[in-house]
């Protein structure tokens, strides 16, 4: 009985570690290249956090909401390479909420609702299963140094919490650890994660960027964590795929090295190279 259980056990471990990770969603989940760096989506950083033998497919694409991403087959070419046993995060909610974009526009508590539990039936009909992530937060502080609320975010949020209790599927509520963790940091550590840039910084933005709804690599970092550590707190079946760490979210991303930055030194050195006169 002890060798079956043990079997058993094993298979299902087995299992889970092969399980590969499937992702739909937006800018801020999505892969980038690196004529954007600094800037990366969560998604992006996933693949580091897993155990060997997993693999992660982000699908996650920007300025696409439930509607969008379906409109274009997204969803649809997602679920083909979806095998029994997969997970497939499913996050949406800020391109939802553009009213003047109506290819994109889902009313909050109907239309998006109904594309969520579709999303979270095709999973299980395809036998994955699904996960749901509430969208991150944007950056921004109010002058009382607390962190800015969901606004036109917040039933969206609602409705996905919602949507994962109707269906009984596994939520990852990541809005609600980042405003806690957000708020906690405070606004000058806070920023960090998001794209907000000093001009002449990096090569890709020479201007400089304030953008407090996209993150940068340590935003990327801070998420993914997140992701993970919530899954293992809440002992999710996604929970398994991932290593250990004991490091925090927020202390790994606030420790990631920068190596996008353009160093004084290494522009003092392309100075004098250019003033060098040319050999005869």
């Amino acid at each position: 009985m002890k060798k079956l259980l043990a079997a058993v056990f094993a298979s299902a471990v087995f299992s889970l570690a092969a399980a590969d990770i499937h992702m739909a969603g937006d800018s801020t989940m999505m892969t980038y290249r690196g004529n954007a760096a600094p800037q990366q989506g969560w998604g992006q950083r996933m693949q580091e956090l897993v155990k060997d033998g997993v693999t992660v497919k982000n699908r996650s694409i920007g300025g696409r909401s439930t509607k969008s991403f379906k409109a274009e087959k997204r969803w649809e070419n997602l679920l083909k390479e979806v095998k029994k046993g997969d997970f497939v995060i499913i996050q949406f909610g800020h391109n939802d909420g553009t009213k003047d974009k109506p290819e994109r526009y889902t009313d909050p508590r109907t239309e998006y609702k109904e594309n969520m539990k579709g999303f979270v039936e095709d999973v299980r009909k395809a036998g994955g299963i699904p996960v749901i992530a509430t969208s991150i937060p944007f950056g921004i502080y109010l002058e009382n140094g607390s962190l800015k609320p969901a606004g036109f975010l917040d039933p969206y949020l609602k409705s996905a919490r919602e949507v994962a209790a109707e269906t009984k599927c596994d939520l990852v509520d990541l809005y609600a650890y980042a405003d806690k963790e957000l708020n906690a940091a405070g606004e000058k550590k806070g920023t960090l994660l998001y794209l907000v840039l000093k001009p002449g910084d990096y090569p890709n933005y020479p201007e400089g960027k304030s953008d407090r709804c996209h993150i940068c690599f340590r935003g990327a970092l801070f998420y993914a964590k997140a992701f993970a550590l919530l899954a293992k707190q809440n002992k999710l079946p996604i929970a398994e795929v991932f290593k250990e760490s004991d490091v925090s979210p927020m202390d790994a991303a606030l420790k990631e090295k920068d190596i996008y930055i353009v160093k004084k030194d290494e522009v003092k050195q392309d100075a004098a190279k250019d003033k060098q006169p040319e050999a005869k």
